[in-house]
């Protein structure tokens, strides 16, 4: 039933967003809220993500001066992140690194999602990727990153659905509700 649900959910947001007209201005608040987050200006390592076009564009370039960013390659169930030298399409879509060295120990973690709830828990597209990946890291803090169209009051969750410490949209960072 939470699987028929999720699916459900899933659709809704693709259509949301497929209407979503601000993602330009959207995601540059975005990324001006980022930047005044004090884990970002802590923060010497982020393990991020290359955007889908659906997603909020976090990169900009003065976002990201500074900073050494790490991004997931996706292999068999397994996430690993690395600093890209070279990136291409990976087999789930977003562009991954082809080349590049393992990403040291992150500072921050930024974390895509097609819908979050307002404890934190997130609605990823299927594979679990991100769940998996997330519940072997502990202590390091984890922003949601979405438009404010994605936020939904609660979630249909799974025993192994991790939660995000807090949600950054146009609106600014809303610590989690738990």
């Amino acid at each position: 039933m939470i699987l028929k649900e999720k699916q459900i959910l899933r659709t809704a947001m693709r259509a949301t967003l497929a209407k979503f007209s601000e993602r330009e201005s959207a995601s540059a608040a975005i990324r001006r809220w980022l930047q005044t987050t004090t884990a970002w200006t802590r923060a010497s390592v982020v393990y991020g993500f290359h955007p889908l076009r659906s997603e909020p564009d976090w990169l900009g370039v003065d976002a990201i001066r500074g900073k050494q960013i790490a991004f997931p390659r996706t292999d068999a169930d397994l996430m690993t992140y690395f600093i890209a030298e070279k990136m291409a399409p990976g087999a789930k879509g977003p562009l991954e690194p082809e080349e590049g060295i393992p990403a040291p120990l992150p500072d921050l973690i930024l974390v895509p999602g097609l819908a979050f709830a307002r404890d934190g828990r997130r609605l990823g597209r299927g594979g679990g990727y991100y769940d998996r990946w997330l519940a072997t890291q502990r202590g390091i803090p984890t922003f949601g990153i979405c438009f404010s169209c994605q936020l939904v009051e609660t979630l249909p969750v799974e025993p192994h659905d991790i939660h995000v410490d807090a949600i950054l949209t146009e609106s600014g960072l809303r610590e989690v509700e738990l």
